[in-house]
């Protein structure tokens, strides 16, 4: 018996790699190869589906408005020419999709991922299972998670979905799901790329950098123009709110400064508004919350 998994775990610690271990197993012990690949929902955006695994190519009469261009592309062209294709991954046992890629629109994605789905597609699977992966799954809006667990009701007897996630799950799902939780660091991502120890990829050296040129007693109110430069910096690269709120509370933790600003910052982070995952923030674009937050710790590292 298969049951739906969440591998809950914070940044690099390696969920995504013991889903995929799962995957693999469970193929093998079903004699199926488990090779991913890289496939695209194809044709006007949001509006078709790849055809590939349990969802099934958009039909004629679902298609009206695409052009008949699109309707003869397969999931095997590629990119479309105009850009506004969506990259998943596929394997003969699954299809995966990375929320945090969907640009707060997931619950137009997800209802095009399912769109199709009457959970009677052939799979290469004895107990004809359909397993659908979602990777950084705490980006999910409300939408979204009412979706799908109107599907996993529906569709309990062969519908699994696994998570990726850096919190537990919302109530919603909780009771759909074994939570797995890896929550020790591996430094799962420093040998996956090759890095010294010492050098930090991403999101987390940029927050370190941040705190290290704004913990100085040379900031003052003229330089609230580059907070709102440094806001809409992450804005343009797609950080939402809630992973602001866990890269400060890593490397402030990390950090060397005193007990009492740490603690200090912490209750700022802790009881900022819609700072937890699976919630969404009113007016997402309008960054004066964080502009907010980040003056209140501004305000700590100089007391």
């Amino acid at each position: 018996m298969i049951t739906n998994l969440c591998f809950i775990g914070d940044h690099g610690t390696g969920k995504k790699t013991a889903l995929h271990n799962f995957l693999r197993s469970y193929a093998a012990s079903e004699g199926v190869p488990f090779n991913i690949k890289t496939k695209y929902l194809m044709g006007k955006l949001l509006n078709t589906v790849s055809s590939t695994g349990g969802t099934g190519a958009t039909d004629d009469s679902d298609s009206e408005d695409d052009s008949p261009a699109t309707n003869k592309k397969t999931d095997e062209d590629g990119p479309s020419p105009d850009g506004k294709s969506f990259p998943f991954e596929v394997s003969a046992i699954h299809q995966g999709y990375n929320i945090a890629r969907m640009s707060l629109q997931d619950k137009n994605y997800i209802y095009t991922i399912f769109k199709n789905f009457q959970g009677s597609s052939y799979v290469l699977s004895q107990q004809n299972y359909h397993f659908f992966v979602f990777y950084h799954a705490h980006l999910l809006s409300e939408e979204s998670i009412i979706f799908l667990q109107e599907k996993l009701e529906q569709y309990s007897n062969c519908l699994r979905i696994f998570f990726t996630s850096h919190y537990p799950l919302p109530n919603r799902l909780a009771d759909h799901f074994m939570e797995i939780y890896i929550p020790n660091k591996t430094n799962y991502l420093f040998k996956s790329l090759g890095l010294p120890e010492n050098k930090e990829p991403g999101w987390k050296l940029w927050f370190k950098k941040t705190l290290n040129a704004w913990n100085t007693g040379s900031w003052n109110t003229s330089n609230i123009q580059v907070i709102r430069n440094w806001i809409y910096f992450c804005l343009q690269r797609n950080l939402r709110w809630c992973e602001l709120i866990d890269y400060w509370t890593e490397v402030i933790q990390e950090s060397n400064l005193p007990r009492a600003k740490k603690i200090a910052i912490f209750r700022i982070l802790t009881f900022a508004e819609g700072g937890g995952g699976w919630q969404i923030i009113p007016s997402y674009r309008i960054p004066l919350l964080w502009e907010y937050i980040l003056l209140d710790i501004v305000k700590i590292l100089r007391s």
